[in-house]
């Protein structure tokens, strides 16, 4: 018998799994430890990088752990993992989990979204994470707790007690007031109006038949199972507002040896003990698999680096506040603000943009031309020429994967925001472009939703936000990195984001999609719009924005989940016993 424990910090440990012996022994020989929660993977004849992408990448929509998918899902199953990408990646293109294969993987679960945000930072990594609206965080520890971290600094704090009171305040309310939004929605939203697009098929409900079913391979009980998760995806949506960055969540990683060294680094490098004790615990697994790639980290390479960033973060924090002392902040909360692109300042700003795409264009296909040639080219031609080469090298895209070439990335855009955290913290994995973030605080307020007003929780919301402004603001004083455990989801964040116009066009284009959550949608579009004010040559050419407001945006996504895990049955039984 082995069992997992999750630790806070030195004689704090609690217990979060159990294996017995056999369970104990089957996992030896994939995994790094069975007593920790922070381990790596063996891959090998036992599991290989299909089956581990395939299971990092399954973290998103569990409350399971690694370990225990594996015993439950995997080692049943050998095809697994392969069964599983054919049917979520090659028939219905779902991108992003084929990245947790080819790379060495790990999991580090029950870790803070705080330490998840510091770990996700870096750039060269996947991550798979669990999901606020797909995974109810309504579930306790063994101990009988909720989860969410225990800093070691505020507990021993005299915060400590109000730390843990107000904590569970806030997954008390969460967990009561879910239902009730739930219920609101499906009032809203009655079954019987909702409309089921099924491949080039728009039906209702009340049209199902046993003829329909069998053609469009779906049933009326399928369309209700779709309907219910996306009512649930809506509620849980919303009330994530309550949630702490204390909360503890699974992550999936994939990177390989010198990015893990870059990250181990980072986590080193950082004034929160919780990070540290991760990069610790990654190390130490890290180099079970990969010794060599790793030793250099804990020497003298890595103590040197790690200085470097901690030095440089504190004098320049200190020097920013000594310069800024008397400078008050002024009140800027719009949701997203264009600050920096292309042209700006300029009289024709989608003249500039033009430009520079042309040029690179003419650059790499004409006779031999130098970019200074290639411009001056670009420059004078005519607009009718500019949009006719523009439009050749965009090609016709039949869809959103079809993206322009890199010319596009000669022109940019630097966007400002004070957003949720909660849709910062969705969209911080699109870490190709150059994005900062501001501490998670209070001092940015944050939105009272309209749905908590008409299920008649606006007071209890408002009095929790109070508490937490106020335990934040005494924690804040000595601790600020510290006092970002207590800050909630429904908070807002200032962070910024530079990306090109070929980045943009794969960000607006999937984040505008209806599946996806509707304050990051509400957010991209805006971002969507104030780019086509100042260059619509080129978002003309984005065929795949999509601009509708949509409560149950979840619904046809749902509907293809059905299909997507009936496929795989499909193929699971059709293979020989």
């Amino acid at each position: 018998m082995s069992k997992s424990m999750l630790t806070f910090y030195e004689d704090s440990a609690v217990d979060v799994e159990d294996y017995n012996d056999a369970e104990t022994e089957l996992l030896d020989k994939v995994v790094t430890n069975t007593t920790d929660n922070i381990y790596a993977w063996k891959l090998g004849d036992s599991l290989s990088s299909e089956q581990a992408g395939a299971l990092l990448s399954r973290y998103s929509r569990t409350a399971l752990t690694g370990r225990r998918l594996y015993l439950k899902e995997f080692l049943p199953n050998k095809d697994r993992g392969k069964d599983f990408f054919e049917a979520w990646l090659v028939d219905y293109g779902d991108d992003s989990i084929q990245e947790t294969a080819g790379g060495i993987p790990m999991s580090c679960e029950f870790i803070s979204n705080v330490a998840v945000k510091e770990l996700e930072d870096s750039r060269f990594g996947s991550y798979i994470e669990k999901s606020t609206r797909y995974v109810s965080f309504d579930k306790k520890l063994n101990n009988g707790d909720y989860m969410f971290y225990k800093d070691p600094q505020i507990m021993s704090s005299k915060y400590g007690d109000n730390y843990l009171s107000l904590m569970r305040s806030l997954f008390d309310s969460y967990v009561k007031y879910t239902e009730p939004m739930s219920k609101f929605i499906k009032e809203s939203n009655p079954i019987d109006s909702q409309k089921f697009t099924i491949g080039t098929n728009i039906v209702t409900i009340s049209e199902m038949n046993n003829e329909l079913e069998e053609k469009l391979g779906v049933t009326a009980q399928d369309l209700q199972k779709s309907y219910d998760n996306a009512i649930k995806a809506n509620a849980l949506d919303f009330m994530r507002d309550y949630l702490p960055m204390s909360i503890l969540t699974h992550v999936g990683v994939s990177m390989n040896g010198r990015s893990y060294e870059n990250s181990i680094i980072r986590m080193l490098s950082s004034p929160l003990y919780e990070c540290n004790f991760i990069g610790k615990r990654m190390h130490s697994e890290l180099s079970k698999i990969i010794p060599s790639l790793l030793k250099r980290t804990m020497e003298k390479h890595g103590n040197a680096q790690k200085d470097f960033i901690t030095v440089s973060r504190d004098e320049s924090s200190k020097a920013v506040e000594h310069l800024t002392h008397d400078i008050p902040v002024k009140e800027d909360r719009d949701l997203i603000k264009l600050v920096e692109y292309t042209g700006r300042g300029t009289k024709d700003p989608d003249f500039a943009a033009e430009t520079d795409i042309l040029s690179v264009i003419i650059y790499k296909s004409g006779k031999g031309y130098s970019l200074s040639q290639s411009r001056e080219i670009a420059q004078s031609m005519s607009k009718g020429y500019k949009d006719l080469l523009i439009s050749k090298y965009v090609g016709e895209r039949k869809n959103r994967r079809h993206k322009p070439g890199r010319a596009f990335e000669n022109v940019f855009y630097t966007f400002d925001s004070c957003c949720r955290i909660g849709i910062y913290r969705d969209l911080h994995r699109h870490r190709i472009g150059t994005q900062e973030r501001q501490r998670f605080t209070v001092k940015h307020g944050y939105n009272m939703r309209e749905q908590f007003k008409e299920i008649g929780i606006h007071d209890d919301y408002s009095t929790k936000m109070a508490e937490v402004t106020d335990l934040y603001n005494k924690i804040a004083a000595t601790m600020p990195y510290q006092a970002q455990y207590v800050v909630t989801f429904g908070f807002n964040i200032r962070w910024y984001y530079t990306f090109n116009a070929r980045q943009l066009f794969h960000f607006a284009e999937l984040r505008t999609g209806p599946g996806g959550h509707p304050d990051y949608r509400d957010l991209t579009q805006k971002m969507y719009i104030e780019a086509s004010k100042v260059h619509p040559s080129i978002t003309k050419h984005m065929n795949f924005i999509n601009m509708e407001k949509k409560q149950l945006g979840r619904l046809e996504s749902e509907i293809r989940i059905v299909q997507k895990k009936k496929d795989l049955q499909k193929k699971m039984d059709s293979k020989p016993a």
